[in-house]
């Protein structure tokens, strides 16, 4: 276990998770700092509780969370897919707008088969949302 760490179990499997990488509330501009300085490598374990402060994009730190997770790049990948299969609108919404249109487009046509079915396959509440829209502006970058 690593030193002032936590032990997360996620379908039978145990990763130790540095404590101090997850922000304790929303103003915990601290944590954030620290978040910053790390190389995104470190941050992997930490990866599905750091997209968890970004459910809600008015929460203070929550910006800038969104480009610390930007910046983990491809590891950021299977954490995105599943928030883009949830429905959770506002999530994802938040998710292709500060996270997934910040990524390279070498990343982005990983997501090319989410952003395709919302984009011309959304659900009702993808469509009420304006989820269709940004999915196929983040796609239009790979006609220019």
């Amino acid at each position: 276990m690593v030193e002032n760490g936590i032990k997360f179990v996620e379908r039978g499997i145990s990763v130790d998770i540095d404590r101090r990488l997850i922000p304790r509330n929303k103003f915990d501009f601290e944590t954030v700092e620290l978040l910053k300085k790390q190389p995104p490598e470190k941050l992997i374990p930490a990866l599905p509780q750091l997209f968890e402060w970004i459910q809600d994009i008015n929460w203070p730190i929550a910006r800038d969370i969104a480009k610390i997770l930007a910046s983990c790049g491809r590891d950021s990948l299977t954490e995105i897919k599943k928030i883009l299969r949830t429905t959770d609108e506002d999530w994802k919404l938040w998710c292709l707008t500060d996270v997934v249109s910040e990524l390279p487009k070498d990343l982005i046509v990983d997501l090319q088969p989410e952003l395709e079915k919302i984009a011309y396959v959304p659900t009702r509440d993808e469509k009420v949302n304006e989820l269709d829209a940004e999915a196929r502006q983040i796609l239009s970058l790979f006609s220019n």
